[in-house]
């Protein structure tokens, strides 16, 4: 019997996953580098799940910067309101597209 991990690890070795994976490759989105410690990888559809069950602006945060979490916020901590508006309106907007705060249900942080 095969697992989910064994299925998923059979399915990027080849087959139309795999074609898509390397289709995509060329123009997927770089991770946002924060400083040279932080770098903040491209938001999975994991992550875009667990953002679609809170409206909370700071859990949504959270998600979004999943292991880089604490460091941001402890870079931001002690900054200026307008430099951490600023971060999260320029990550957004580089993780979903120009424009993605100005959505509908885009965060009203951002």
């Amino acid at each position: 019997m095969t697992t989910t991990h064994e299925a998923a690890t059979e399915a990027e070795v080849g087959g139309r996953f795999h074609e898509l994976r390397q289709e995509l490759a060329p123009r997927r989105r770089a991770p946002y580098r924060l400083t040279d410690d932080i770098a903040i990888p491209p938001v999975t559809r994991g992550q875009l799940l667990a953002l679609r069950r809170t409206d909370n602006d700071d859990e949504q945060m959270a998600i979004v910067l999943g292991g880089q979490y604490e460091a941001v916020e402890a870079l931001f901590a002690d900054r200026p309101l307008d430099e951490w508006l600023a971060f999260q309106k320029d990550l957004y907007a580089h993780l979903f597209g120009q424009g993605s705060s100005e959505l509908p249900g885009g965060s009203s942080g951002s």
